[in-house]
């Protein structure tokens, strides 16, 4: 994979426009999914702390260039905001929590707010500007209740251009007039995206009374007797590359992003119909490689029939 990346990376109109990746809620570290393309990417990061703003443009830290901002992230152009500390770092936000709401749950004291400071905050539209850049390829947030909003700022022909994106929205109330699953994949359904992956987190559904009543041992590890119900949502979202005014560039690296996902059949679709817009000869061999991946597939469940099989018989 390493090769096909680098053969797509060379491309002349992805040297003159490399992808260009959003991580909000950062943290100083590389998304996983990322690492493959990382060097020869352009990432916005943004990370809230107390230090005074400022855009740290680098070219180390593994990317091709590096803007980190130390600033909250906010849908509409404000110069600070009230930022809710809580007991766990993970679980501070913007928006404070919704204590009624989160009463009934194991996790509840997570959220307790040890603090509320004003942070300096700064809009998306105005980064991008700032960072003299007029597109996203892949756009990944974590903002604790805000994450629709904060994507919805962005203008419409930025947003359905981006090829690949991923949410942390809530199901449960945790914040106070958070951003829900249920509204995020109501205005997801209305853009030109397909959910591509959807992962459920939770926690489990307890009174604190009665979480308190039992010993050390038991609250430690109450996840192990106690169901875990949805709380909260990991859903990553493809561009389904039918509307837009897409490129030979769009289409390499939606490939690229379908590929790194394990999407190898819409990864299929998006070479071919790539190629037959554009005639790229590339996009003829990553649908080979696409049909390698599908063959090799295959191949792999074959074997493990064979291997389960084998211990029947055993």
């Amino acid at each position: 994979m390493r090769l096909i990346i680098d053969k797509i990376m060379k491309h002349k109109v992805l040297q003159t426009s490399p992808p260009v990746l959003v991580d909000i809620g950062a943290s100083g570290a590389i998304h996983g999914k990322w690492k493959p393309i990382a060097k020869y990417s352009i990432c916005i990061a943004f990370d809230a702390d107390t230090r005074d703003f400022e855009v740290c443009e680098s070219e180390d830290k593994g990317w091709r260039k590096l803007y980190s901002l130390n600033r909250l992230v906010a849908s509409e152009a404000v110069e600070e905001m009230d930022f809710y500390l809580t007991h766990s770092p993970h679980c501070s936000s913007s928006l404070p929590p919704d204590q009624d709401g989160l009463k009934p749950w194991a996790f509840s004291p997570l959220f307790n707010v040890e603090e509320k400071v004003k942070l300096p905050a700064v809009d998306l539209t105005s980064t991008l500007s700032i960072a003299d850049i007029d597109y996203v390829d892949a756009y990944k947030t974590d903002s604790q209740g805000a994450d629709l909003r904060i994507f919805n700022s962005l203008s419409k022909d930025v947003i359905n251009k981006i090829l690949v994106t991923e949410f942390e929205p809530g199901i449960i109330d945790a914040y106070c007039g958070e951003d829900k699953l249920h509204q995020l994949m109501a205005y997801m359904d209305k853009l030109p995206f397909w959910v591509t992956n959807m992962e459920i987190k939770g926690s489990q559904r307890i009174d604190q009374k009665d979480l308190n009543s039992l010993n050390y041992f038991q609250k430690r590890s109450i996840g192990s007797f106690l169901r875990t119900a949805p709380g909260w949502c990991e859903i990553s979202y493809l561009n389904n590359m039918e509307k837009g005014n897409m490129t030979i560039r769009e289409y390499l690296l939606s490939w690229l992003f379908a590929s790194l996902f394990n999407e190898h059949g819409f990864a299929l679709y998006v070479a071919k119909k790539g190629f037959e817009l554009s005639g790229d000869n590339l996009l003829l061999k990553l649908q080979k490689e696409s049909l390698k991946k599908l063959s090799s597939g295959y191949y792999l469940l074959f074997l493990k029939l064979l291997k389960r099989l084998a211990n029947l018989k055993s």
